[in-house]
């Protein structure tokens, strides 16, 4: 059953706004260090844990960033994407929403958004894959390198995240390809090819110190993988954080206090 024209109109309000304020800010966004931060990691269309995420933490930290992945898998996509952007919107400076693989049609064709919003809203898809094309890909706070999949081989500073190619549907750029899908491995050294596919990587302990060091890093904090809502690993300087109950296993949300991190269990 399609949605009524009003409720239409107000998504494409919502999605059509967010691509226009995405395309105002960089790819890389530097944010001011806070004494709280709360990092959320795959949603996936889990419209429930995304509500919970906003009513016990909005009011307890400074900042909310969100790892990429609102979309696929779940039966709610369109609603947890539009809720995340308004949140947004609303105060940009408290709300950080980064890319996901997941928000590309190399995943929605198959993994269920494309046809979410074919059977809810009709014909428009496009809308979203032009605001997926722009969204940025990482940011830095506090010292950590947030970011949904991690590092890229080719990768060497950060700033140059800023130079990617803008739009990039797929993303079809090499680096920004490889942050959405690669994933650490604190057993292997370098780059290793990851079983998710051509063009995806490993990436090992040796890498990544020396990525950190290189960009003077605390660490990463990604998303990504379907762990049981958190996974801390590489003497915990990567830490990975999954907020959906889609794989069966627990969502959970990363709240960082100073150099403190605590754990908060979403569902």
């Amino acid at each position: 059953m399609t949605w009524s024209e009003s409720e239409i109109n107000d998504v494409l309000k919502i999605v059509n706004e967010a691509h226009d304020f995405f395309m105002s800010n960089p790819l890389l966004l530097e944010l001011p260090d806070k004494d709280s931060v709360a990092f959320i990691g795959d949603t996936h269309g889990a419209l429930d844990v995304t509500e919970k995420v906003f009513k016990e933490l909005y009011d307890k930290v400074d900042v909310l960033i969100f790892l990429g992945d609102y979309v696929d898998r779940g039966p709610q996509g369109i609603e947890n994407l539009t809720l995340i952007l308004r949140k947004m919107l609303e105060n940009p400076k408290k709300v950080i929403v980064l890319r996901g693989n997941h928000e590309s049609p190399l995943t929605n064709e198959f993994y269920g958004f494309k046809g979410e919003v074919m059977e809810k809203i009709g014909d428009y898809y496009e809308d979203f894959v032009n605001m997926f094309s722009v969204m940025p890909y990482a940011a830095t706070i506090n010292g950590y390198f947030c970011v949904h999949g991690g590092i890229a081989r080719n990768l060497e500073d950060i700033k140059q995240i800023n130079s990617l190619r803008r739009p990039d549907v797929n993303p079809d750029d090499e680096i920004a390809f490889e942050m959405l899908w690669n994933d650490p491995r604190e057993e292997l050294e370098g780059f290793v090819p990851n079983v998710r596919g051509e063009g995806t990587y490993f990436y090992g302990k040796d890498v990544t110190l020396k990525f950190l060091e290189r960009n003077n890093l605390k660490g990463i904090i990604r998303g990504h993988e379907a762990v049981d809502a958190f996974r801390f690993e590489m003497d915990n300087r990567v830490i990975t954080v999954f907020s959906s109950r889609y794989h069966g296993l627990g969502a959970g949300a990363l709240a960082v206090s100073y150099t403190h991190l605590r754990a908060h269990e979403t569902g």
